[in-house]
């Protein structure tokens, strides 16, 4: 074994720091062909010894924690403007536009049925041979599901606020 694979196999041990402050020689947690390796090996001896003043230092620092560290980073970075807010926004219009009028294609002839439970049925009954016809041989239930998540997320976009208050008239 190297000195890179003992390296690698010390920083793969998940180590106490109280184990370390009481065993920096590694007698009770460092695994037997490691220790071998760091009493026959000079450098691997210096290597341990290292790692543990390291282990050590990373767990004995009492700096108050920062909150806001990640939060100044990103402020301070420059920033990337992929898309402009009016194209955001027309992508947006266009998206509930598409989603108004998928709605309207498939809930209109519903919703203008009266709730009758027969018309209902008379309109899910050709989904319903479709998908007992088709959808079986193209993937059964998934194919079912795809459709309905279209249909959910249509309905969400028709109906989800946009964020911004309307203008009382």
């Amino acid at each position: 074994m190297t000195i890179d694979r003992f390296i690698e196999q010390l920083c793969e041990l998940e180590l106490d720091p109280e184990l370390l402050r009481s065993d920096p020689r590694g007698e009770r947690w460092l695994p037997a062909e490691l220790r071998r390796m760091a009493e026959r090996d000079p450098e691997c001896a210096r290597e341990l010894a290292e790692f543990v003043a390291m282990e050590l230092a990373l767990f004995d620092v009492h700096e108050p924690s920062d909150a806001f560290f990640t939060r100044r980073v990103l402020d301070r970075l420059p920033e990337i403007e992929s898309i402009d807010d009016r194209r955001r926004t027309w992508i947006l219009a266009s998206a509930y536009a598409l989603a108004i009028g998928v709605a309207y294609l498939l809930l209109g002839p519903v919703f203008s049925a009266g709730f009758s439970w027969g018309e209902i049925a008379g309109y899910v009954a050709p989904v319903h041979d479709w998908y007992h016809d088709h959808a079986v041989e193209a993937g059964g239930m998934w194919i079912a599901l795809a459709l309905l998540g279209l249909l959910v997320t249509a309905g969400l976009l028709t109906f989800a606020p946009t964020g911004r208050e309307r203008a009382s008239a």
